[in-house]
């Protein structure tokens, strides 16, 4: 079930999201954030930690989230997640 939840990210990394660019607010992406994920925690809380994620990935995160002053993207690392 993990074998299959990183393989469907990693076809996203190489064919949908090649094609968008860099658009994720935070850095790590969101597919690199869920897949760091399921591999710390396991596919249930993995996919809940994602699914998560991707709904709080638009602009208004200025106030819970420090930027990145290089890239100007939020900083969420999955080291705030430890169980």
């Amino acid at each position: 079930m993990k074998l299959a939840a990183t393989g469907l990210i990693r076809l996203y990394q190489k064919f949908i999201s090649s094609q968008d660019g860099p658009t994720c607010a935070f850095t790590p992406s969101c597919s690199r954030f869920g897949m760091a994920c399921i591999q710390e925690y396991g596919i249930l809380r993995g996919m809940l930690l994602t699914a998560d994620r991707l709904i709080r990935c638009n602009g208004s995160q200025s106030r819970h989230h420090h930027k990145d002053p290089i890239t100007g993207k939020y900083i969420d690392p999955i080291s705030d997640y430890a169980k």
